[in-house]
């Protein structure tokens, strides 16, 4: 099965990185300080799809579940499915990230019960759920108003399954369909950010009109 594609980055790792320290951050409320722009939304996202790819190769090749493939499975759960940029695409995400954000917790707690405290799969699972929590705050600054009403936020998780083998193949499957979803995103919002280009050098060539 092919490896998870990823957008080639038009951003240094420093600039990527500086802009998600500066969004992540909340401010005053938990928020950002104040809103960012689509474009540094669309830096954050390149950054997540190059991280979650990391960390599902790490997490598969940690956890032994290389063989077979057994991970990378083709049936997504039906809220990483997606996503679909179009009217209200990345209001929509705020669901997912908070979902995600969940799950992430979930996959960490069962990782810790097998691992040391300090260990690199811990280390990785806390990176990769800050930089979520980060996208989450970051939308929340774009969209104040609430996604969901009130008593309506994405549940946890399901239940984690009773065999460590079984949890860490749900976590690792979690991960690949989380890795294809974030590079997916970070393709259409390049694809948008292009097409609002060409769309803004059409405008400024058109004649004034008297």
């Amino acid at each position: 099965m092919p490896q998870c594609p990823l957008p080639p980055s038009s951003s240094s790792p420093a600039v990527t990185k500086g802009l998600f320290i500066l969004w992540a951050v909340p401010g005053q409320g938990g928020r950002p300080l104040q809103p960012p722009t689509l474009q540094q939304i669309q830096a954050l996202v390149r950054h997540m799809a190059e991280d979650a790819q990391e960390l599902f190769a790490f997490y598969e090749e940690d956890q032994r579940l290389a063989i077979n493939h057994l991970c990378r499975t083709n049936r997504p759960p039906e809220w990483l499915r997606g996503p679909v940029m179009g009217p209200g695409g990345l209001r929509g995400l705020r669901g997912t990230m908070a979902r995600m954000a969940q799950v992430l917790q979930d996959i960490t707690r069962h990782q810790r019960d097998l691992n040391p405290p300090g260990a690199e799969i811990l280390r990785r699972l806390a990176s990769t759920h800050l930089k979520v929590r980060g996208l989450l705050s970051n939308l929340e600054g774009l969209f104040p108003a609430p996604s969901f009403p009130p008593g309506r936020w994405p549940p946890p998780g399901p239940t984690a399954p009773t065999k460590v083998f079984r949890q860490k193949l749900e976590g690792c499957r979690i991960l690949w369909s989380y890795a294809r979803f974030m590079a997916k995103l970070s393709t259409q919002l390049e694809a948008r950010s292009r097409w609002e280009k060409r769309r803004s050098r059409r405008g400024s060539r058109l004649p004034a009109r008297s």
